[in-house]
């Protein structure tokens, strides 16, 4: 199979570069920068270097493919630029897929485009309330990108799989400047603080790249949007590995969500549903070889951070 990979160079893209290029697939490339992907000899990648905005470029790089998994994204502020790169970007990802004839197209999306959480578990057909969203016009692009594809599907026979998630994690590292601040201030031994009660399901790169080859053109994925996770975790579960683990003399204290003042990241509680992904795809997670590659990569993390700290 031929898969074309937009923003491979990056956290999620490039675990999905390796792994389906160990399974033997053809790999298309295409970001705006090389990164970790010029390390990668293998015959069967192809790299584009290059934005999305550039259209022709991705029509070049669509050229022959079965299977486009969209994972770039800008994660710009300003409500112009995030529209004129990620959402006009996706529009011409949409359009070079539908002529060159893709056949299935996949993104993995973000549980920010539901907003706030008003059903615990959160199930798919959640209300999408950007305006409620902590990072409101992040959360309005992606529930517009959200409705593009049921578009596309509709009017122009362009089947999609999207893979909401709220957080995710490789062996390697846990991404996110709200962790390292964290880590930062354990390291340091400063009072670490976190809204009682909130917390959120994370996912484990393996399982969304697992999700990812389950979907691929798989009937049944088509037109669907799914939940993913591995497990979940309080934040207070979180500060209490973060300290054991870094040897940390920080204290924990909890504020009640109406008083936090902190990130806006660390509120709410995050339990996915994922019931609809094991029922429809048979898609199963090893919750506790997932918590332990967590803890792994936690530690990873901190000692990463040690080094950057000079400690």
């Amino acid at each position: 199979m031929r898969i074309l990979i937009t923003g491979a160079a990056g956290f999620v893209g490039m675990e999905l570069v390796k792994s389906l290029l160990a399974d033997g697939h053809e790999v298309v490339a295409l970001d705006r920068v090389e990164g970790g992907l010029k390390s990668i000899q293998d015959p069967k990648l192809k790299v584009f270097i290059g934005s999305v905005e550039d259209y022709e470029l991705v029509k070049k790089a669509a050229e022959g493919v079965d299977v486009t998994i969209h994972s770039a994204w800008s994660f710009a502020e300003k409500a112009a630029e995030t529209f004129k790169v990620d959402v006009v970007g996706y529009i011409n990802v949409l359009e070079a897929c539908v002529e060159q004839k893709v056949k299935h197209f996949l993104f993995p999306d973000s549980t920010v485009a539901y907003g706030k959480p008003v059903k615990i578990p959160i199930p798919e057909d959640h209300p999408l309330m950007p305006e409620e969203s902590r990072a409101p016009v992040y959360a309005l692009t992606r529930v517009v990108t959200c409705k593009l594809n049921e578009i596309y599907y509709r009017e122009k026979k362009l089947p999609y799989t999207i893979f909401r998630f709220w957080w995710s994690y490789s062996d390697e590292r846990i991404p996110g400047g709200t962790l390292r601040k964290l880590i930062d201030s354990a390291l340091k031994g400063e009072a670490l603080e976190a809204p009682s009660e909130a917390g959120g399901s994370v996912l484990y790169t393996g399982d969304l790249v697992k999700a990812f080859k389950i979907a691929m053109l798989n009937e049944k994925a088509y037109g669907q949007v799914f939940n993913l996770a591995s497990f979940y975790i309080t934040w207070k579960e979180l500060l209490e590995m973060v300290v054991k683990l870094s040897n940390s003399k920080s204290t924990i204290k909890l504020v009640p969500e109406q008083e936090w003042k902190g990130p806006a990241f660390m509120t709410g509680r995050w339990l996915l549903d994922i019931s609809k992904v094991s029922n429809v795809l048979g898609f199963k997670v090893d919750e506790g070889s997932a918590k332990r590659r967590f803890e792994q990569s936690l530690s990873n993390t901190i000692k990463a951070r040690k080094e950057a700290l000079g400690l």
